[in-house]
């Protein structure tokens, strides 16, 4: 998801605040957004990988929720084949 929105400060902090973001998910996002690898992730939060991948799923579909509510705030996100892949597979 880090690449398929624009991240600005603005942008991920409303987006932390409008969903409601537990600790653990605003970080994930905070270290997307700055390029942390799922493998440090899940280092830092003491957590498997299998369940970053998780949060993050579950992540995107509050993304999209707070994008319909808000569409002149949040940009809709750019889908592509590869992340789709990463996410089913």
């Amino acid at each position: 998801m880090s690449k398929q929105v624009v991240w600005t400060k603005k942008v991920l902090e409303d987006f932390i605040e409008l969903a409601m973001l537990t600790d653990d998910e605003a970080y994930i996002m905070r270290s997307r957004v700055k390029g942390i690898t799922v493998t440090q992730q899940a280092l830092a939060l003491n957590k498997s990988e299998s369940s970053v991948h998780r949060m993050i799923k579950e992540l995107k579909k509050k993304y999209d929720a707070v994008q319909a509510e808000h569409p002149d705030k949040f940009p809709p996100r750019k889908f592509s084949e590869k992340e789709t892949y990463m996410d089913t597979h």
